[in-house]
């Protein structure tokens, strides 16, 4: 998502997360309830070679080259009046702490760096599409702004016409899988998918922010301990109530959501996936303290069909 995008949906999301509607998931399909050994992984031991495959369209193991090369964008952006100029995005090689040689770590600082995205273009798009990845959150996370991983169909300039207002049907909808907080939940927060539709709910007043679909039951992340992540977005078809979302947990399924109108226009593709961190330094008093949020990211894949856990 473009930097002033991102920005302008996160304080929204911050100051009026009371008027957030909650959507809980339904029953589990057969065919959403993959098991963790269904996937394309289950083909590919280490991922070795599952580029290669033609269902793939991205994986980034961190492993070799120059850090975020296979992405289109790595967008940076100080807080205002930042001192701190330490780079938020770099190899991690403790072997206390990486997946393999290598992993990628994004760490925010209240004197430094406010957002970290990585950005990645599919271009027209596609009606469904599945990305895995594995998130180690830091001792150091309390909760944060925004920050995750997550797709967006994007028609172009003026798609999103920003918080508080719902999107056109034929020109943007979007969804992050992020760990929300501060709640009854323990840091980082229990994940769910904060989303932007042209049928989405108003609050009370006729605004509208991110609306939520939220796994059950309650999907909170041990810090210090590796997760893998795994979502699938199915666009409607134009005129019925048929889109469909899920995620898992580990080769769990813990979310299956459906009847989603999220396009009016068979035309609007999901073209866009994305890894983001965010939190305003006004904002760490108040999500957890503390002066850094670390998180590490690792073996992303982005397909047309379900992945599954790597198999090591």
């Amino acid at each position: 998502m473009p930097i002033s995008i991102q920005r302008t949906i996160s304080c929204a999301f911050i100051l009026l997360l009371s008027c957030t509607v909650f959507l809980v998931n339904i029953a589990f399909p057969s065919s959403a309830a993959h098991g963790q050994n269904l996937g394309l992984a289950a083909k590919y031991r280490g991922d070795v070679d599952i580029a290669r495959d033609k269902a793939v369209l991205l994986h980034d193991d961190f492993e070799d080259g120059k850090l975020g090369s296979a992405w289109d964008e790595i967008n940076r952006r100080k807080a205002r009046g930042a001192t701190n100029n330490s780079e938020p995005f770099e190899v991690e090689m403790d072997q206390a702490i990486a997946r393999g040689k290598r992993s990628a770590k994004v760490q925010l600082s209240k004197d430094g760096h406010e957002d970290v995205t990585l950005v990645k273009w599919f271009k027209p798009g596609h009606d469904e599409i599945y990305m895995r990845h594995y998130v180690r959150y830091g001792d150091d996370y309390g909760y944060h702004g925004h920050g995750g991983s997550g797709f967006m169909a994007d028609a172009g300039k003026g798609g999103f016409k920003g918080a508080g207002l719902a999107p056109d049907g034929d020109r943007f909808f979007w969804a992050t899988l992020e760990p929300i907080g501060p709640r009854q939940w323990d840091p980082p927060g229990a994940l769910i998918f904060y989303a932007y539709w042209w049928k989405m709910k108003a609050d009370g007043r006729g605004k509208y922010w991110g609306n939520w679909f939220q796994p059950q039951p309650d999907q909170v992340p041990k810090r210090e301990t590796w997760v893998c992540i795994e979502w699938r977005v199915k666009a409607n078809t134009a005129g019925r109530d048929d889109g469909e979302l899920d995620c898992w947990i580990d080769g769990i399924p813990c979310g299956a959501f459906r009847n989603i109108n999220w396009r009016s226009s068979d035309a609007l593709k999901v073209n866009k996936v994305q890894l983001s961190l965010w939190l305003e330094p006004a904002a760490y008093a108040r999500t957890g303290g503390g002066t850094t949020r670390t998180v590490w990211y690792d073996d992303v894949v982005v397909a047309t069909e379900y992945i599954g856990p790597k198999l090591e």
